[in-house]
């Protein structure tokens, strides 16, 4: 009994100690609109990741940038992420939407869906970073954050 204590003790110890680890990017979980909507709702912009399944930069940009936490500490608190293969489901009509033809492609979108900026390939993660800061950075979209946030504090919500 004591030995059965102790393993899930131990388990749960295990648990807290993950839960407290870095995370990588987390992409919304939902249909193109869903994430439209959960950007507006939250004020954010969108950073879209478009890739195909046979696109090795895009299997390296999985593979090195998304589960590193440098990526998840820029992305997270800032954008709402999300993730569409442009030959699969609603992703080939996305992407015909914001002209995408070559992967991986990131867009970078006010929260009403809007083109703020274009990024194509894969240069590593100090370079995802740094375009991150440097479209968090950009009037237009500043000042579409600043406009909805305007909007939703008038309304009273």
């Amino acid at each position: 009994m004591k030995r059965l204590i102790s393993v899930c003790v131990l388990c749960l110890l295990l648990i807290n100690v993950r839960a407290d680890e870095p995370v990588g990017m987390r992409f919304f979980v939902g249909s193109w609109q869903q994430a439209l909507a959960e950007a507006r709702n939250q004020h954010k912009p969108l950073f879209v990741d478009f890739y195909t399944a046979w696109c090795p930069p895009c299997r390296r940009m999985a593979r090195e940038a998304f589960p590193n936490p440098a990526i998840g500490d820029a992305f997270n608190g800032r954008f709402i992420n999300y993730q569409l293969n442009a030959e699969v489901g609603e992703g080939p009509d996305v992407a015909r939407q914001y002209g995408v033809g070559s992967y991986p492609t990131g867009l970078y979108l006010t929260p009403t869906g809007e083109l703020v900026h274009r990024s194509v390939g894969y240069a590593g993660v100090n370079a995802m970073i740094q375009q991150a800061d440097l479209v968090w950075r950009m009037p237009k979209l500043r000042r579409s954050i600043s406009k909805r946030n305007r909007v939703y504090t008038e309304e009273g919500k």
